[in-house]
């Protein structure tokens, strides 16, 4: 539309701070959105056919990753502005593996907390858990693909991504990190246990404090495959 055309009613719209903000508003709130929303869309279309379980589980993984570049394509062209607002920092070896370690032992700390429910005599149906533990240890190469992607791609999209665009909508930075932690407990409803739930909104709050300091993705992304693949290669079935 050239600048002619425009008449005084839209001129005052498209130049009105108030308009301008709720715009904005509601992009950041449509790119929190989207993550949530694409990989069950996606699920939903291309695995219904799939059978064989092992498959299933290394096309899930693979939509995941599609999600991720579809929203750096939604930063780009829809925000016009990187899928990172944070610029990662760098630090010393020793700030890494002092971190690791810590972090490591908070995680440990999380997911005995969320057995809690089970110590009390609540058991319940975790079998989807174990499905995906014992196709993963038959196949070494699918493990450390699995690992990798919820290390990678779950760190951009809700530790990267999401956080600093809550930071944009909160100004409560503790409610940042526990809004960005309840998303992150969601996409984990597939698993249909309170344990799994628990278990991934401490690690939510764990590493999103973390990250909110440090600005380290480095960091989240390094421990996050590592509970991932000690758990999936060394962790009890039960």
């Amino acid at each position: 539309m050239d600048i002619e055309e425009i008449n005084p009613i839209q001129e005052s719209i498209l130049t009105n701070p108030a308009i301008e903000k709720r715009r904005f508003n509601a992009l950041m709130l449509a790119g929190i959105a989207l993550p949530i929303l694409l990989y069950p869309f996606f699920v939903a279309v291309f695995l219904p056919t799939v059978t064989d379980f092992a498959w299933r589980i290394f096309l899930s993984r693979l939509i995941i990753w599609a999600v991720l570049g579809g929203m750096f394509l939604f930063a780009r062209k829809g925000e016009m502005q990187n899928l990172l607002l944070w610029p990662e920092e760098y630090y010393k070896p020793s700030f890494y593996f002092k971190w690791l370690f810590l972090l490591y032992l908070l995680v440990l700390v999380v997911g005995a907390t969320a057995r809690i429910p089970f110590w009390l005599g609540f058991h319940e149906d975790n079998g989807m858990a174990i499905k995906i533990v014992e196709v993963a240890r038959k196949n070494p190469v699918l493990l450390v693909f699995i690992a990798a992607t919820a290390g990678i791609t779950e760190e951009f999209l809700f530790r990267g991504y999401i956080m600093s665009r809550l930071a944009l909508l909160i100004k409560n930075k503790h409610m940042v990190v526990i809004t960005s932690a309840l998303l992150f407990a969601l996409i984990h409803l597939g698993y249909k246990t309170y344990q799994e739930l628990i278990f991934a909104f401490g690690i939510g709050i764990v590493l999103g404090y973390h990250y909110q300091k440090y600005r380290s993705l480095t960091t989240v992304i390094i421990v996050h495959f590592l509970i991932d693949v000690i758990a999936l290669g060394f962790g009890k079935i039960h």
